[in-house]
């Protein structure tokens, strides 16, 4: 039952309540599927449910709009319709469920040729794994249960996986209270590899989904990715946290002179070099810790990448995350040679645009440059974020003209 006096996130259709807005409970605790009622009885809204979460209910249906199997489907393969324009001779990987932003929220689906591979972070959206893979279609369907968000909700953290030819058994149907889920599900296999071949903007890249970040490509920068193509001919190219290298990759598609790849892991170096290779791309690569390395070189550039993993994992990161964005930004304008340009981002969801704009602001004014925004940078449109759930808008960033 919903607090007196905590009515406005329902009214104003936000899907997350808190367990501090509750007064009450009732029904079993691992019960996946909740309805949030008022004093009078009445159903205000109905989603996912998790007892262990401080996001105690994530809401599918708000007043007296029924949560059925028939709904949850409806809404996927509609997500995943929305996708289509997408998919081209040229690309063949996108996000096509984007939790809150297809008012699924909880459920992430990220689509690799045929390879889908799927992030569940609530308990309620684990009971409905069969019916997640029913509404897909896709070769084989990796779960990456690696977020950490499980393991606060007591789910397992070992990935699962439903290779090609696998028996479908157990397939879920009826009411929602009779959905339960395995811990993994039938023909799951938890040691198939997980590497796959991708196009986008034809061009190619290798995925490894089980062993890389996220869901293995940065999928939601392929927009930016297009960007730094257009201003990369005849330019030196630094790009800073590199992971796959695949800004570097586009910036050599877009005719740039020369491409620096900085990461700190020999393993997304070997990643990025090999991307390079297969688009038979020329570029330097080297394996340092950025925050060093920007301290130390004495070249210059012309187009400077800078896309570092999320500093602030929760609100009591947000001033450690922040320095952090104005050390890396300080010293990554110094490298930019007069009329150049910086492109900056954060995909740290707990900083606002506010704070990150600000940050920036305050490493320009120590580095002692002229600095001018060009254009505020997010996600692609295959990310959509709710209009009730600003805080799915978690990537970040500028285009930055330095003077």
């Amino acid at each position: 039952m919903l607090k007196q006096g905590r009515e406005r996130a329902v009214a104003n259709r936000h899907p997350w309540i808190f367990a501090g807005a509750i007064a009450s409970e009732s029904g079993p605790d691992d019960a996946a599927f909740a309805d949030l009622v008022d004093a009078r009885g009445n159903v205000l809204a109905s989603g996912f449910h998790s007892k262990r979460s401080q996001i105690r209910l994530r809401v599918l249906t708000f007043g007296d709009v029924a949560l059925t199997p028939e709904l949850i489907r409806d809404r996927i393969t509609a997500a995943i319709a929305r996708r289509q324009t997408f998919f081209d001779d040229d690309t063949n990987a996108a996000r096509v469920v984007n939790a809150e932003g297809d008012d699924i929220s909880g459920l992430v689906i990220d689509r690799y040729d045929d390879l889908a591979v799927i992030e569940i972070a609530n308990y309620g959206v684990e009971q409905i794994k069969q019916l997640i893979v029913d509404s897909i279609d896709a070769r084989t369907i990796f779960f990456k249960n690696d977020l950490p968000a499980r393991k606060i909700e007591g789910l397992t953290l070992e990935n699962n996986v439903i290779p090609s030819g696998s028996e479908e058994t157990g397939r879920m149907g009826g009411a929602m209270d009779d959905f339960q889920a395995p811990p993994a599900l039938p023909g799951a296999s938890p040691t198939l590899g997980m590497t796959t071949a991708i196009r986008e903007s034809g061009l190619r890249f290798e995925v490894d989904s089980r062993e890389g970040q996220k869901t293995g490509f940065f999928l939601d920068q392929r927009e930016n990715r297009r960007l730094a193509r257009s201003l990369a001919r005849g330019r030196r190219v630094l790009n800073l946290f590199s992971y796959s290298g695949a800004f570097g990759v586009y910036a050599a598609a877009g005719g740039a002179t020369s491409i620096l790849n900085v990461d700190v892991s020999e393993k997304a170096i070997a990643l990025a070099r090999r991307n390079h290779e297969i688009n038979n791309f020329d570029a330097d690569f080297v394996v340092a810790d950025a925050f060093d390395w920007v301290r130390k070189t004495r070249d210059r550039f012309d187009l400077v990448v800078c896309d570092p993993p999320a500093f602030a994992k929760s609100r009591a990161d947000i001033d450690r995350a922040a320095r952090g964005y104005k050390d890396i930004n300080l010293y990554a304008l110094r490298l930019v040679e007069s009329g150049g340009h910086l492109m900056t981002f954060s995909c740290s969801g707990h900083m606002s645009l506010d704070l990150f704009q600000k940050v920036i602001f305050s490493a320009a004014h120590d580095a002692g440059r002229s600095v001018a925004f060009v254009r505020r940078l997010t996600a692609g449109p295959d990310h959509p974020v709710s209009l009730y759930c600003p805080e799915g808008e978690y990537l970040k960033g500028f285009l930055l003209e330095v003077r």
